[in-house]
């Protein structure tokens, strides 16, 4: 095999997660190759639609706190070596009754991680955000320091940086297999044979096909994205003005929402899809994805239900309690398995190679570590 196909560790797959691993394994001083079926970014799995949400106040689960702040000095120094913005601070707010799940849960991270925010009625919500229409029995919190990723341009400033670092990219390479030997682990592509001593799988939706000895229960689920015109006071709607939203409207029924950045207002539902397979995935927007939308926005947003200007088809990688997978192979101590983001992975991207890093180091004292394992699932 030619001296120029072995490397210290190959990252399979190249959205967020992988990018963030190639990034920092270069960084680190690695031999690193990445291997992407597309060309990111690219909109055939979960990283793409323009704008993610980063946000402190952590209420699903309070352990990931941590890991946000120090994602939040990941992409401020990404930002530095790119020299272009990659985070807006638009500020979050988050909408619910007072016994919500995310109003309750939020309320208890801040508590514990003493974050600033405020919590404010439904008529201050009116009065500070009047295009938002709250049920009276609803309050918010008010998170400052939220705001919006740039997608696409996170990913660029990922891979972009990945090469200056000395990591090697190949695009639109499909890996079919790979196995370990007894010095190293191989990878074979449509087009190569590799080899390293370390493996990274971030193939998102594809992870349980190239790890199907494990029956991994992950399962995929289609998202619809829909952008908006305004139907008046577009000025309302300017990042200047109106924040990052996110709103429970029933039990654990939650819709989220983005400034207009140019593109038109976008609204999504968070989880409640259909399950789906990433090589068959439906990617028209359907009647009842625009119905769905459509009935959210005449009750709690009605300046914003115009006509609609695009949309996108994302998909969950879903583990059964939500909480990312990322931990050894059970047989093969060499290969290292990050996926099952599950809907609110994309933030951490800027330090997840971080995780890995420690990981490959034999470094077990992150205090939230024991919730990505294999063996809880």
């Amino acid at each position: 095999m030619p001296a120029q196909n072995h490397f210290d560790v190959i990252v399979v797959g190249l959205g967020a997660m992988g990018s963030g691993v190639a990034h920092h394994l270069s960084g680190a001083g690695l031999k690193v190759l990445g291997l992407d079926r597309f060309h990111p970014p690219h909109v055939q799995g979960s990283s793409h639609g323009h704008s993610r949400v980063i946000r402190m106040a952590y209420g699903d689960d309070q352990r990931y706190v941590p890991y946000v702040q120090r994602a939040y000095a990941g992409w401020e120094e990404l930002e530095r070596h790119v020299g272009k913005p990659l985070l807006s601070r638009t500020g979050l707010l988050l909408m619910g009754t007072p016994d919500s799940q995310l109003i309750t849960s939020t309320r208890a991270s801040l508590c514990r991680h003493s974050i600033q925010c405020q919590e404010l009625d439904h008529l201050e919500l009116e009065r500070r955000w009047p295009l938002f229409k709250p049920d009276p029995s609803m309050c918010g919190i008010w998170e400052p320091s939220g705001g919006i990723l740039h997608v696409e341009a996170c990913i660029e400033a990922l891979l972009s940086r990945t090469v200056e670092l000395g990591g090697e990219l190949r695009f639109n390479e499909l890996v079919h297999t790979w196995d370990v030997n007894r010095d190293s682990v191989e990878v074979r592509s449509e087009r190569e044979t590799y080899r390293a001593q370390r493996l990274v799988i971030c193939a998102g939706p594809w992870c349980s096909q190239l790890l199907a000895e494990l029956n991994l229960p992950l399962w995929v689920e289609r998202q619809v994205q829909i952008w908006l015109e305004p139907v008046t006071r577009q000025q309302w709607f300017a990042p200047e003005r109106c924040p990052v939203f996110s709103w429970e409207h029933g039990m654990e029924n939650v819709f989220y929402g983005f400034p207009d950045l140019g593109r038109g207002v976008k609204v999504a539902h968070h989880h409640g899809g259909p399950q789906v397979e990433p090589d068959s995935v439906n990617r028209a927007l359907e009647e009842e994805d625009i119905n769905s939308v459509r009935r959210l926005l005449t009750r709690f947003l009605p300046e914003a239900n115009g006509r609609i200007l695009d949309h996108a088809v994302c998909l969950y990688t879903n583990t059964p309690d939500r909480n990312f997978l990322i931990d050894f192979h059970p047989q093969h101590s060499e290969v290292l398995v990050v996926g099952g983001c599950s809907g609110h992975g994309f933030k951490f991207a800027s330090m997840i190679g971080e995780i890995v890093s420690d990981l490959f180091e034999g470094r077990h004292d992150d205090p939230g570590s024991e919730m990505f394992g294999l063996g809880r699932l």
